[in-house]
């Protein structure tokens, strides 16, 4: 769609949404708003409330329906008016009904349920207006973005019921609206259904998954004739029924994977770099994750605000995210805009202007996500936990930088950075959905294919210090609650041990099930919450146990870990706790690739820190390790040498 259609149709929809306000303003002109007024206009904003709000839920069973993508960049702007006339509603009934009478205006919404529910929908759509802006969606996070939005579809209810309530007498309109809501929640729960089902199958299918990435190991005559026309090399994993991922590279350097997925026909494209926070010299703390916020402020031909705006106008949306092993840019769009997509990505990978003035506004979203961190208690503990495992090491260092890094940085040192890493070499473009790998070659060899830039050089990075039994610290908090965190070395990408010590994990402190809920929760009562997590990086995994407690069951706690952990390399796991297991992992990872957008990051992570290979197969892995194997990889990591220790105290504790 060119941006002239664009541009007309967005008037249009602006002109529509104001025509009923149009229509009242007219009537209070002239004298014609029936003879009681004040019940029309407010019966006229509530319903044109309700019809652009359920215009706005209607486009994207519009797209899943009929596969049309043009219509998606309105939901925001339809949303907006909807909220624009609730508001317009309320105020009628606050200042006209009752003239500010708090107190009689307190007792009617107690005591009509009509009034009640019409309140509810109001305060649910009050955080979805605040959030409703391109800034909001980067500081959420598309996926939490989401999650909070699906709150539109209760408020579209309650304000159904709403109008319901307050029919004095039989209406049918009323009750279309209703109808017309519940088809609409009838198709999204098809639509999920449908892609539950189809991803079902494709987990079930992986377990027959008996070859490797690739048609044949085998070299042949035919394969290196394939390999040296294409110019590439690709690896494709087959299961019967089953897309399975292919793997190209460009003759630039670049890594292309894809895969057809048609759980809808949307296309997540994700660009992934082999850099992030360990890459970094100790003057360049933060400088991956700062690239992350500006890579979508703007290049030469793409001014600041205008990214932002192509990809609303795309009906897509945008998101990154910096590890110590990698950076990602990911773009979910229709199937009519891949290639723009793929020209964007490909543009802010090597052609970000860095504007002085973006750069510096910038400098104050880091400082917030800073400060988010610090008071967080359970995400700065994972922090102090990361810092105290790997001190002297890269994976010990702040991905966010410090303040005085951040607060001091210029446009020359974040370019240089820019310039070294974000080349060919260190690239991989991920294009996976209801599209086929010949056309995703295509697109990347007309946009990646055509960038140029010197080999990549990644220095080594010395191996993490071991780790002294039982160091740690105890930091100071404002909470009235202690947290305990403890934290093992363990087995990194790469590494044949992974898929023991992800069991392991999950064996021990995953659910209401797991060996550490159930001793130190249900049977001690120690903790209010624990857990166990693994996250396996390129030089090395982290295994760890957090917990939320009361401070005076500080000692008891760890003592507690320890012995649950001691009693699993002495006696090792049973045979239902190894199953249960391994149903827990398989259920994660269906819902992890549910999406395109999913499946995507997992390719995209697997290139960058392990294999493609390694990914497509690691169910098969998974489920082929034994109860003995679990128990040798606690031997192994989970070690009473091995550990280090953070604890959260209150200040009132002594």
């Amino acid at each position: 769609m060119s941006r002239r259609v664009r541009v007309a149709l967005k008037v249009g929809v602006w002109a529509a949404c104001l025509v009923p306000l149009a229509k009242l303003l007219y009537g209070f002109w002239t004298d014609d708003l029936t003879a009681n007024p004040i019940s029309y206009v407010t019966n006229e904003l509530g319903q044109t409330t309700l019809r652009l709000l359920l215009i706005s839920l209607s486009l994207t069973p519009l797209r899943i329906l009929f596969g049309w993508g043009w219509q998606m960049p309105f939901r925001r702007l339809l949303g907006l008016f909807a909220f624009f006339y609730v508001c317009l509603h309320l105020s009628v009934w606050v200042v006209l009904d009752h003239f500010f009478d708090w107190r009689e205006m307190g007792a009617d919404i107690v005591k009509r349920p009509y009034i009640t529910v019409g309140m509810l929908a109001f305060s649910l759509l009050l955080p979805l207006a605040a959030t409703s802006t391109t800034g909001m969606i980067k500081r959420l996070g598309a996926a939490r973005w989401r999650r909070l939005h699906r709150l539109v579809y209760v408020a579209a209810v309650a304000g159904c019921l709403h109008f319901i309530w307050l029919a004095k007498k039989v209406r049918v309109d009323p009750w279309v609206y209703a109808a017309i809501l519940a088809l609409l929640l009838a198709i999204r729960a098809w639509d999920a259904a449908r892609r539950f089902a189809r991803r079902r199958g494709d987990l079930l299918g992986s377990s027959r998954m008996d070859s490797t990435v690739g048609p044949s190991s085998r070299p042949g005559a035919l394969l290196l004739l394939v390999l040296l026309l294409a110019g590439c090399a690709s690896v494709t994993a087959r299961a019967p029924g089953v897309a399975s991922p292919t793997r190209q590279v460009l003759p630039n350097g670049v890594v292309l994977i894809s895969q057809e997925h048609r759980a809808s026909d949307i296309v997540a494209v994700q660009l992934w770099l082999r850099v992030g926070g360990r890459d970094e010299a100790p003057a360049e703390l933060g400088l991956s994750h700062y690239l992350e916020h500006m890579l979508f402020k703007g290049t030469p031909t793409r001014p600041p605000g205008s990214i932002d705006a192509e990809l609303e106008g795309l009906g897509g949306n945008s998101n990154a995210f910096t590890s110590y092993d990698f950076t990602h840019y990911d773009v979910v769009v229709p199937l009519s805009g891949l290639r723009a997509a793929a020209a964007l990505l490909a543009d802010i990978a090597v052609n970000a202007a860095f504007v002085p003035a973006e750069l510096e506004s910038e400098k104050k979203v880091v400082f917030e996500e800073m400060n988010l961190t610090e008071d967080d208690p359970e995400r700065f503990l994972t922090r102090r936990l990361t810092e105290a495992a790997y001190v002297e090491h890269p994976y010990g260092r702040p991905i966010l930088g410090t303040r005085e890094l951040v607060g001091g940085l210029t446009r020359d040192t974040l370019n240089a950075y820019y310039k070294k890493h974000y080349v060919p070499g260190n690239m991989a473009l991920v294009v996976v959905g209801a599209v086929t790998p010949a056309q995703a070659r295509a697109v990347a060899a007309e946009t990646f294919g055509r960038l140029t830039g010197p080999a990549p050089a990644r220095p080594a990075a010395p191996p993490p210090r071991r780790l002294a039994g039982g160091a740690g610290e105890d930091v100071r908090r404002p909470e009235q609650q202690a947290y305990l965190g403890l934290a093992w070395h363990a087995a990194p990408t790469g590494n044949t041990d992974i898929y023991a010590v992800d069991l392991l994990t999950y064996i021990l402190g995953d659910g209401p099930s797991s060996r550490l809920n159930q001793v130190l929760r249900e049977q001690r009562g120690l903790v209010q919450t624990i857990e166990a997590s693994y996250v396996p990086r390129q030089q090395s995994g982290l295994v760890s146990v957090t917990a939320r407690l009361d401070a005076k069951h500080l000692a008891a706690a760890e003592a507690a870990v320890r012995e649950v952990v001691r009693r699993v390399r002495q006696q090792g796991v049973t045979p239902a706790e190894r199953e249960r297991a391994i149903i827990t992992a398989e259920s994660t990872y269906a819902f992890d690739i549910e999406t395109a957008e999913g499946l995507a990051k997992n390719y995209g992570q697997a290139e960058t820190t392990w294999s493609l290979q390694d990914e497509v197969e690691y169910l098969k892995r998974l489920r082929q390790v034994t109860a003995e194997q679990i128990r040798n990889a606690a031997r192994t990591y989970l070690a009473d040498d091995n550990y280090v220790r953070v604890r959260f105290l209150p200040e009132s504790a002594r």
